[in-house]
């Protein structure tokens, strides 16, 4: 273990217990033996160096509430984005004593948030069989149709319970008559008490015997008519508390049903939204094979762009090149023109002259020589005209491969948009899908909250069934034909509540010291100490309260009244209308 201090936080809001998943965790570990802590960590929390495994008390509220912790070790293939099994081991020196308490493991990452947590357990030296030993983990998918069992069971006890009510009305209607009856008895032993008076001396004895008797009758009249009354108002009591519970369990059974209904809803939008998330994704895997097939297509077209250019350029210089040839046409036209006017003048001259043969040979001469410009100026001429029509021609297809290269850009542009409106049609969508997750968490903590609010009725429950008994034992003592009557049983908890309030933590004499102690835990309570005196459960959270008053323990039993079953929190010196504004805040 690092003397470094781990990274926590005082903030609870931005933790996830779900990323992190602890294995095989006992519901008690021997006292004196290392534990050994496997975890799963999912494929969406990606862990960091400075990530830590501690050992926390049932009840704590920041991760600076921790007993003792290890760095957690980091997997052996941080790249793959998989599930990864890993486990640390706490040594004894490290671990707490016997004590009782529960404890249970948070992994916290290197922010100080908690991304998972186990079962509660203890250290103690056997198992014990008991309920108590028991948690209930509440999963978020089951829990519906328990209630409705549980509902169901409740309604069918509430069902006995009334048939009890009926029966004890009818023992009390029996004991009213039984009254009377008495009390007619007694008139009538009056009157022969007064008879008796009248006769001698000698009756006085039998006069005392009966008046004695007559004052044991009236004692014995007086407690059974105070003990009807009683047991009439408690009736009663018990009448009207069964009637608020009925009306209470119906309450929570529309509650149930209309979570179920909405939970149901919100899967069937999220089975929709995952539908429509994977269509989206098949539309933007086409939109990027398009987008793959028109950006080669446009570097097929730039490639072809660049060969024209080079084409178009060789045709250029090529159009040059003739341009000269061309001028160097001309000029030889020019002095064909030339020679035509030197060969007319020669003409005229040879006319002139005929007798000149010279001058007969040079104007033959002439005459080849013009014949051969006027034939290499026609060549030159076709062969331009020839030159210029591949040149218009190469321009025409440049000109048209860039208006094709135009309408590949606008066309790629287009893509690129609908890729765009595709992706934040995706984005939406996984925000719509997170939403509906969102729900069916919020549904989840609903469904602990109507467990809580069964539990509360399971209680109720339970008193009624003191209080019967009760009735019954009184009225065994009175030969009431009740005590044939067979026990309604009590609906058994196979776990206790999760939800009750964490027991109050007592200073034990020694604490145990730590290589490295928890530097967020005061010394001062180490110094404290507890009156010893007499020990007081509370009915509803069974925790003991050594050295406690009676009115101290009253406040803390109405105090279960009032939790918020929202938020968790404890309104103990609230009134009822402020602790009612509180919870009806919630649902705005």
């Amino acid at each position: 273990m690092d003397a470094e201090h781990p990274p926590t936080s005082n903030t609870m809001d931005s933790s996830s217990f779900s990323q992190v998943v602890f294995n095989n965790v006992e519901k008690s570990y021997f006292p004196g033996q290392s534990v050994k802590c496997a975890y799963t960590i999912m494929a969406v929390l990606k862990p960091n160096i400075k990530d830590w495994v501690g050992i926390f008390k049932v009840g704590w509220s920041t991760t600076r509430d921790y007993y003792t912790f290890l760095w957690a070790p980091l997997p052996s293939d941080l790249e793959k984005e998989e599930q990864a099994e890993q486990e640390v081991v706490f040594e004894v020196y490290y671990l707490p004593k016997e004590d009782g308490e529960f404890y249970q493991f948070c992994y916290v990452d290197s922010r100080g948030l908690v991304r998972g947590a186990s079962t509660p357990f203890r250290f103690q030296g056997g198992h014990e069989s008991s309920l108590e030993a028991d948690l209930l983990v509440v999963t978020t998918q089951e829990q519906v149709d328990e209630i409705e069992k549980e509902a169901e069971d409740l309604r069918r006890e509430n069902r006995q319970q009334g048939e009890t009510i009926v029966l004890l009305k009818r023992e009390l209607e029996d004991r009213l008559l039984e009254l009377r009856k008495t009390r007619e008895s007694v008139e009538k032993l009056g009157s022969e008490v007064s008879k008796l008076q009248e006769e001698g001396e000698e009756e006085r004895q039998g006069r005392e015997a009966v008046f004695a008797q007559l004052g044991k009758l009236e004692t014995t009249l007086a407690g059974t008519e105070e003990q009807s009354l009683e047991s009439f108002r408690e009736k009663e009591e018990l009448q009207q508390t069964l009637t608020a519970l009925r009306d209470r369990q119906d309450k929570v059974v529309a509650k149930a049903r209309q979570l179920r209904a909405e939970n149901e809803e919100l899967k069937k939008r999220s089975s929709q939204a995952e539908e429509e998330i994977d269509t989206l994704r098949e539309s933007l895997t086409e939109l990027e094979r398009g987008k793959s097939q028109a950006e080669s297509e446009l570097k097929k077209l730039q490639d072809w762009s660049q060969l024209l250019q080079f084409d178009l350029g060789n045709a250029q210089r090529e159009n040059v090149k003739l341009a000269g040839e061309l001028r160097n046409a001309r000029g030889a036209a020019e002095s064909v023109q030339v020679l035509r006017s030197e060969n007319q003048e020669l003409r005229r001259a040879l006319e002139e002259k005929k007798e000149n043969t010279e001058i007969q040979a040079q104007c033959r001469e002439l005459d080849l020589k013009l014949q051969e410009a006027r034939a290499l100026a026609s060549s030159e001429t076709q062969r331009a005209g020839r030159t210029l029509q591949e040149v218009t021609s190469v321009r025409r297809a440049h000109e048209r491969e860039g208006a094709e290269r135009q309408e590949r850009k606008a066309q790629l542009q287009y893509w690129k948009h609908e890729f765009e409106i595709m992706k934040d049609r995706l984005e939406k969508t996984e925000m719509l899908l997170t939403e509906s997750r969102r729900g069916l968490e919020e549904e989840a903590v609903r469904c602990g909250i109507q467990q809580l609010e069964i539990e509360e009725l399971r209680q109720a429950n339970k008193d009624l069934q003191m209080e019967m008994q009760r009735l019954r034992r009184a009225g065994q003592t009175q030969h009431s034909p009740l005590s044939s009557l067979p026990d309604t049983p009590a609906v058994q908890l196979q776990h206790p509540n999760p939800y009750s309030l964490p027991p109050v933590p007592s200073i034990p004499p020694h604490t145990p010291s730590l290589l490295y102690p928890n530097p967020f835990i005061g010394t001062t309570g180490q110094s404290g100490s507890v009156t010893q005196g007499s020990v007081k459960d509370c009915p509803v959270c069974r925790v003991q309260f050594p050295g406690i008053t009676d009115e101290e323990l009253a406040q803390h039993v109405d105090s279960h009244e009032r939790i918020c079953p929202f938020c968790g929190d404890l309104f103990e010196y609230f009134t009822q209308e402020e602790f009612e504004s509180h919870v009806y805040a919630h649902d705005y």
